[in-house]
Order: structure tokens, then C-alpha cells, then sequence
């Protein structure tokens, strides 16, 4: 008798496409095969369904299955988390198929089991919340699979919880993942797993080699017991015996994905846990505000580490008030407090978050503006290589010796940089090495590393940074941080924006005074008298996290709500509104009260590379209705002429 299955292509279609099974072909629920498509003779699919026969009304050609890679079946459970993930970002199917498969040479059968790595662990002597964190963990994980988070004050050894933990795993043959929201992050924590198990664990991210990618992605399916290091894609590798998921710093921003199909892997492991049955363990100091209305909710278990181990205490925090300050961005007490750390063989860490030397570069005769000619953006002057560059767009191009106005020479930069923040430290620390980490320094392969290697050998120096230190980093001789440039995040329109800083503020102090020393932090702001600061210097995060919630409940913002995006964008301005517009027409014609529709309004930035955004906003506090609503107008989509210049995606759950 003739056979037939239904396979989800790895292309961006939400439905199946059915093949005819040769006779001698073995296909199974979950076989990955290479199947006809279009033009495209060797398409990756994944075998949904086998049907007796094909729908009556199916008007194609039939075709047959190509190649079986016939060692290769994902199981039950990453076949309903596909279709979960698919549901729930309202995603094609097939993109969320694609994360698993990848491609077919890493999927090629032709693996070879490898040794399995020397176990051996050396176990650490944990205070007395680490134990009990450790203790109730391991409870929940012989007793239930509800998700726990782990808050710890910054230095409170969250780690070595962890560590407790993934040893449990592996001593049961099982597979441990933990997912980190920068790769920067890796080379510090491969160090600690090598130091605590006795072997490097496997590290996944976009930035490793094809043969490493085949070799991780076969240790997981083929069940080897492995400890993962990921970034948020690490979530979709095919693990087989899975037994523990960790997401640390799980209130970072980058665990979203904001190409292709977007996804906050943060969220989708809950399911991810659930659906294989382990524990999921969420780790922070500065919890989102999601995760604390989970825990209000009963959805979380709460775990608190409430002090630094051993003799390390929380840093003391102060304010400087540039109202009485001239200088631009160094204050005088700022450099003075420097000069003590110095002089003491400490290291100091300023912060501020913009890379280049200057933001703006201008004319003080006619008032012009260096501006990029593709994104409404000002170009940034970047110094050792003489460039204006646009930060959105990438392009970059030389300096203008006179005005383009004017024609003056009268061309003059703005603001501060991490670059001109350097050259700015070196006239008052001429002999004081200074160590620069943000994206432009450490583009070479293993600059991060070494970077990292002289601030860990303890010598005094000055590290400058931008978020790429801001979390995660354990510097022991690190004493004083000095914070810059924080007020932008004060006066953004972003509801969003208070509960970012206060994490970055956080995370940021936390940085100083983690061995025997008493660390120090100095923020620098025009706004000393704002409520934020009282909660930050008494490092009382939490408590101004529940007065955030308390206002998004009041103005049902999330995550008293459920928001979803769908952004246009065009080299044609009007195209792309109206788009939205007829778009916005027709959701509101769906007799669903309960959804929210606002816009369309053109995107904080309008335009990027020359493509004009505008987004359309969806919101509700019922999140099956706000789905419904987009099911339906994905439905009638067909009714709105849709002009070929015009790009757009849906969001849900945006965060910018």
C-alpha cells in the first residue's frame, strides 16, 4: 500500500507539504529528511504526520521523499516544544524547525562517539544560603519540576549553586544547559567548570567552527552527558537526556531574539523544562519585572542569597552631582577617589555605555550636524582610525576638514566615548595602564581573553567599558567603579527604561569589592534627588522592582498585559504606513473588545539604512484573545494588497 507524511519544510511556511514514501524507505515521526521543493531538489524538513493518504484536495504533483538520514528521529518531546514555540510566537513552523535541524552537514550521520570527558569533580564548601538554596533545589528536583529563581545579591556565589546542581546531573548520566546572554561571559565560566568537573564543558554559539557545531549538536542528540555553555540559541539543540536547564542573568535583554522569527529564550525554556520534565533554574541579582509577578503568582519558586561570601561585603554606592561640576565627563571627586584606589595597588572600572570618541561631531559657526545620510542617526566620530560611523547602518566615512555648511574651519566633537573617555584618563594617569573593553576593541579572535587575562593577573590599572562588563565578570582586585553618563536613562519614554537602569546600576556596582576589601561605587548625575537612587545605594532592588510593578499594574502595562508588534518598513515612507494602516483597519473590524489597538507611529529611530519603520501595536490582558486576533488577521491577510517594497514581521512580547 502506498504511503504518504506530512513534513515541515525549514522554510518560513506555517503549513505541511505532503511527500509519497518509497517502499523501501523507513520514515518515522520526526525523521529528518531532504525533500523536492520548488526549484530546490535537497530541501531539510522534518516528518510531522504519516497519512494513509493524501488530502483529496491536494492539486500538486506528488512528489517523493528524497533522503532519509535515517539515524536521525527528534523525539516526542522537541516535536510538541516545536509546535508549543511555533504557537506561541505565532511563527512559521518552519522557522522553529530550522533551529533544531540547522542544516544538513551537521546532521550527516556519520558521527563517531568520542571518549566520554574525565568526570571529575572537586567539590567547594558552600555558606549557609548557598546550602540551602543548594539543599531545596536538589528537593525540587527529586519532588517536582516547578521553576525556581535564584536571587542573588551581586558576588553571592550563584554559581557555585549552580555548579551543586549540574554535578547532581551528571552523576546521573544526564545533560545539563546553561545559557548566558553575552559569549563574552564564556571564557571566565569555561575556567570555573574546568577548575570545579575537572574538563571543559562545550560552549555553543554563533562564533564556533562548523565541525565543533556538528560535534555538540551529535553529543546531545545521541544523549552523551554534556554541560552546554549556550547563548539563547543553545535552547533548540536536540538533547535527548536533558536534565537541568539554567538561564543566568535571566533579566537581560539579549536573550530576545530580534531577527528572523523572534523569541525571548528566556520564556520558551519554561516550556522547554516542562515538556522534558526537569527543573528550571532562572538566576540574577536583578530580577525582571516578569519574573517577580511569577513569582507573586506562585508560577516561581524564589531562592535568595542575601550576602557575599567569606569576609566580602556590598559596596558602598555615592552620588556626585554634576550640577557642580564644569568638567564634561570626568568630575573632579571622581578622578580624586581614583587616585586613592590607584595609589592603594587597587584596580578602578569607569562605565560608560557609548563606544567611539564622540557622539557628535559639529560646526560651532553654522550649527551643522554630522548625520548618517541612511538612518536618522547622528554618525559617531571614532578617533584612532579618523571615521564617522554610523552605529545603525555600519556605514562610515572620512572627516570633512571645513564645514560642508559653511565651509569653515571651525568642525568641532561632542559628548564622550569610551575612546575619547581613554585619551581623556591618560593626561591625569600618564603612567597607570588603561584597558579598554567594548565592541571595537575586541573584535579580533581571543582580544576579549586577553583583555580579560591582565585584569585577573590584579595589577592596578583602569578598565573603561561599556555593557560587556556590566555583569557576570568577577574581578578580585577590583575596588572602585565609577558610572557615567546614566541620565538618558532617566528621561526616556520607554516604560521600560527605570527597570533597565536600575538592573544596569546593579549589575554595574557589582562589579567592586568582591574579595577581602570594602568596594565603592560613584554615580555621576544631574539628578541626584531621583527616588531610583535611594533604592540603589542601599542596593534594595527588589523593593523598587515592587514599586514598578505597582505602577505597571495600575496603567495595565506588561506584564499585567500582553503586547504584540507588528512593524513595516519600506524605502517608500507612505507605502509602509499605509500598510499599517489598512492593517490597522482590519484588525479593528475583529469583534474582539478585549485587544487594544494603537498606531500606527513611526519607530523611535523612523529611519535605518534607508528603510522607514513605522510599528502597530496590539495589547491585552488576556493573551488567548491578543492570539486569536492576530490568527484572524493573518487569515484575512490576503484582503490587503500588500506593495513589494514593503517588509514587515510580527513580535510578541516585544521588549523594545
Amino acid at each position: 500500500m502506498m504511503m504518504y507524511c506530512n513534513v515541515i519544510v525549514t522554510r518560513p511556511f506555517d503549513h505541511v507539504f505532503t511527500y509519497r514514501i518509497k517502499n523501501n524507505q523507513k520514515v518515522k515521526i520526526g525523521s529528518v529528511v531532504s525533500v523536492p521543493f520548488g526549484k530546490k531538489k535537497d530541501q531539510l524538513g522534518m516528518v510531522y504526520e504519516l497519512i494513509n493518504q493524501p488530502d483529496k484536495r491536494e492539486t500538486f504533483v506528488i512528489k517523493e521523499i528524497g533522503y532519509i538520514f535515517d539515524k536521525i528521529v527528534l523525539n516526542k518531546n522537541i516535536i510538541q516544544f516545536i509546535k508549543w514555540v511555533s504557537d506561541y510566537t505565532l511563527a512559521p513552523i518552519g522557522l522553529v524547525v530550522k533551529l533544531f535541524v540547522i542544516n544538513d552537514k551537521i546532521i550527516s550521520h556519520n558521527y563517531v562517539t568520542e571518549d566520554d570527558n574525565l568526570f571529575n569533580p572537586n567539590p567547594v564548601k558552600l555558606n549557609k544560603d548557598q546550602t540551602k538554596a543548594a539543599d531545596t533545589i536538589n528537593k525540587f528536583i527529586s519532588q517536582s519540576t516547578a521553576p525556581i529563581v535564584l536571587e542573588g545579591v551581586t558576588g553571592s556565589g550563584k554559581t557555585e549553586v549552580y555548579f551543586d546542581a549540574i554535578e547532581r546531573a551528571i552523576k546521573k548520566k544526564q545533560q545539563a544547559l546553561i545559557m548566558l546572554p553575552e559569549i563574552s561571559l564564556t571564557p571566565q565560566l569555561e575556567e570555573r567548570f574546568h577548575q570545579r568537573f575537572g574538563f571543559l564543558p562545550d560552549v555553543w554559539h554563533s562564533k564556533i567552527s562548523d565541525k565543533k557545531r556538528k560535534s555538540i549538536w551529535h553529543h546531545c542528540y545521541h544523549g552523551k552527558p554534556v554541560i552546554i555553555i549556550g547563548a539563547r540559541s543553545s535552547l533548540f539543540l536536540p538533547f535527548q537526556n536533558l536534565g537541568l536547564i539554567i538561564v543566568d542573568e535571566e533579566h537581560d535583554g539579549s536573550f530576545k531574539q530580534q531577527s528572523s522569527f523572534r523569541y525571548s529564550a528566556r520564556d520558551l525554556s519554561f516550556m522547554r523544562a516542562k515538556l522534558a520534565s526537569i527543573p528550571l533554574i532562572l538566576g540574577t541579582a536583578t530580577p525582571s519585572l516578569e519574573t517577580l509577578k511569577n513569582v507573586v503568582d506562585k508560577k516561581l519558586t524564589r531562592l535568595v542569597l542575601s550576602s557575599r561570601p567569606g569576609q566580602a561585603i556590598m559596596p558602598e554606592v555615592n552620588l556626585i552631582d554634576m550640577r557642580n561640576q564644569t568638567a564634561e565627563a570626568l568630575s573632579m571627586p571622581l578622578v580624586a577617589k581614583m587616585k586613592h584606589y590607584l595609589e592603594d595597588n587597587k584596580q578602578v572600572m569607569l562605565f560608560i555605555n557609548r563606544r567611539g570618541y564622540a557622539p557628535v561631531f559639529y560646526c560651532t559657526d553654522c550649527d551643522w550636524k554630522a548625520e548618517c545620510d541612511r538612518c536618522d542617526s547622528a554618525l559617531i566620530y571614532h578617533r584612532h582610525i579618523n571615521r564617522l560611523k554610523c552605529h545603525h547602518c555600519g556605514i562610515e566615512k572620512m572627516p570633512e576638514p571645513t564645514c560642508p555648511s559653511c565651509h569653515q574651519q571651525t568642525l568641532r566633537v561632542l559628548g564622550y566615548g569610551t575612546e575619547r573617555l581613554e585619551e581623556n584618563l591618560e593626561s591625569y594617569f600618564p603612567d597607570t595602564t588603561i584597558i579598554r573593553i567594548d565592541r571595537d576593541t575586541t573584535r579580533r579572535k581571543r582580544a576579549f581573553e586577553i583583555h580579560l587575562e591582565k585584569i585577573n593577573s590584579g595589577e592596578p590599572c583602569i578598565i573603561v567599558g561599556t555593557q560587556m562588563l556590566a555583569k557576570g565578570h568577577d574581578f578580585s582586585n577590583l575596588a572602585f567603579v565609577g558610572i557615567l553618563d546614566v541620565d538618558v536613562g532617566l528621561l526616556s519614554l520607554n516604560f521600560r527604561a527605570t527597570e533597565h537602569l536600575a538592573q544596569l546600576l546593579i549589575q554595574v556596582s557589582g562589579r567592586a569589592g568582591r574579595s577581602d576589601h570594602k568596594g565603592e561605587v560613584s554615580i555621576q548625575t544631574h539628578y541626584p534627588n531621583h527616588p531610583i537612587f535611594d533604592f540603589i545605594k542601599s542596593s534594595h532592588y527588589t523593593q523598587y522592582a515592587s514599586t514598578l510593578l505597582k505602577e505597571r499594574e495600575k496603567t495595565q502595562l506588561p506584564p499585567y498585559s500582553h503586547q504584540a508588534l507588528i512593524c513595516a518598513n519600506s524605502k517608500n515612507k507612505n507605502n509602509a504606513e499605509k500598510f499599517l494602516n489598512e492593517v490597522a483597519d482590519l484588525l479593528k473590524n475583529i469583534d474582539i473588545d478585549s485587544v487594544e489597538i494603537w498606531g500606527p507611529v513611526s519607530a523611535v529611530i523612523e529611519k535605518k539604512a534607508n528603510y522607514y519603520y513605522f510599528n502597530l501595536y496590539l495589547q491585552s490582558i488576556n493573551r488567548n484573545q491578543l492570539h486569536r486576533v492576530i490568527k484572524t488577521f493573518y487569515k484575512h491577510l490576503e484582503t490587503i494588497k500588500i506593495n513589494s517594497s514593503v517588509r514587515w514581521f510580527l513580535d510578541v512580547d516585544p521588549i523594545d
